[in-house]
């Protein structure tokens, strides 16, 4: 089993390379084509990528000294980030990333989590005790998407 761990600083742009090549491998799964890449081109922007992720506890699945998947949260119980490499996708490992982020996030003080969570990663969150608050409708790209507000 990969070894979980809390990412560190220099760490961005292997994040920020991980996030791209799961949106793009996993992401046709539930979205048309213009819409992942348009989901992709946010790893272009390293200090966007930075700001995302500043202010949470950042939990890094280690494989072998290669990040497998990443899952943030911030200190009010947001989910920033659950996102894994395709070929560790469907193993069990988001939703074991999840458990534990969550719980080092309950150990802090935090008692309510809300997400908003894309098509892929509904079902991971729903296995968590998330429940769809509303269906939601953003814009990335000029392209909308569809995604939830997601709360325990």
């Amino acid at each position: 089993m990969p070894l979980l761990r809390l990412a560190r600083g220099d760490e961005a742009a292997s994040l920020a390379a991980l996030y791209r090549r799961s949106v793009l491998v996993l992401g046709p799964r539930a979205y048309a084509a213009a819409q992942v890449a348009a989901w992709a081109a946010f790893a272009d922007d390293l200090p966007a990528i930075r700001a995302w992720l500043d202010g949470t506890r950042t939990w890094l699945l280690d494989e072998g000294g290669e990040p497998g998947g990443f899952c943030a949260v911030a200190g009010d119980g947001e989910v920033r980030a659950l996102y894994l490499r395709p070929e560790s996708a469907g193993r069990g490992l988001a939703l074991r990333l999840l458990a534990h982020a969550l719980d080092d996030a309950r150990s802090r003080g935090c008692s309510r989590f809300t997400t908003h969570a894309s098509h892929l990663s509904r079902p991971v969150f729903e296995r968590a005790g998330f429940r769809v608050v509303e269906p939601e409708r953003v814009v990335r790209g000029g392209l909308q998407f569809e995604r939830f507000r997601m709360s325990t």
